[in-house]
């Protein structure tokens, strides 16, 4: 799938023009994925993937940490402060809007990969 750059609606990757806006779309244009900073726990990836996807901005979040699948289930020590991060990638072109919602909205435990 593809996404408008004006108003980030998902479209059709054979879609001309945005369906909401009207923007006219490049055919070839794909998007380069991005990693954007990290997440300390699965709670708050989990909750700052859906408020992306509130602002029509598609996110994966990687796992550094050995946690997998929905459930959460870490490979490392329970013991280890601060073992769990997860990386969270969004399209280049979202990347400075997508790293201040998350900012925004997690707070301490977002943080935003350094230049």
């Amino acid at each position: 799938m593809a996404y408008c750059p004006v108003c980030k609606t998902e479209v059709e990757d054979d879609t001309a023009n945005c369906y909401i806006c009207g923007h006219e779309l490049e055919q070839s244009q794909e998007s380069q994925w991005v990693m954007v900073g990290e997440i300390e726990d699965k709670l708050s990836a989990d909750f700052g993937k859906e408020v992306l996807k509130s602002y029509n901005i598609p996110a994966v979040v990687f796992s550094r940490s050995g946690f997998f699948g929905d459930i959460g289930l870490p490979l490392n020590p329970f013991y280890k402060p601060g073992s769990a991060r997860f990386e969270v990638s969004v399209p280049e072109e979202f990347s400075e809007e997508a790293a201040d919602i998350l900012e925004l909205t997690l707070g301490a435990k977002w943080h935003r990969k350094e230049d």
